[in-house]
């Protein structure tokens, strides 16, 4: 009884705190989008995911109100210091990705532009296995912080149709 109450008062607390899935504001007029280029890299999928959570519907690209292309992508990871031993102690690892935004009827709305991000992290000899999973961690908000971006890039565009328009 006292674990089903805590359960029970942990959940109703949640709210409270602040708690919430993490999505993607995507305010302006656009309903429909499609992703060319490369559409089944990384980028491409978590842009997806993405802007479906945000509402937005995905459709052919002759259809689409937008359409993301994604022209080129990069991953790199390097040492940028050493320990004593002549080891890593610190790694830079970066994501890159090069797109360009195109309006229903083909027509560039964005010239192509990188989105680069980086993140640093050290190396602990005594825990691989965490430096690993910090690694991992440190990937996955370098992949939001993109697609982020791409999200406020299409957002720009579109607002910037609708004032025109």
């Amino acid at each position: 009884m006292r674990v089903l109450s805590l359960i029970t008062l942990l959940t109703l607390s949640m709210p409270g705190c602040g708690f919430q899935l993490r999505s993607y504001s995507f305010e302006s007029s656009v309903s429909s989008f499609a992703i060319a280029g490369d559409a089944r890299s990384a980028v491409a999928e978590s842009l997806r995911r993405g802007l479906l959570q945000a509402g937005v519907e995905e459709v052919a690209a002759m259809d689409a109100g937008l359409v993301m292309v994604i022209m080129d992508e990069r991953n790199e990871r390097r040492s940028i210091s050493t320990s004593s031993a002549a080891q890593a102690a610190e790694y830079e690892i970066s994501r890159a990705v090069q797109y360009q935004i195109l309006g229903s009827n083909q027509q560039v709305l964005a010239p192509a532009t990188w989105i680069e991000r980086e993140r640093v992290y050290r190396v602990d000899r005594g825990n691989i296995v965490g430096s690993v999973e910090e690694r991992t961690v440190l990937e996955r908000e370098l992949m939001q912080d993109i697609v982020g971006q791409l999200i406020r890039a299409m957002d720009a565009v579109s607002r910037t149709l609708s004032d025109a328009g």
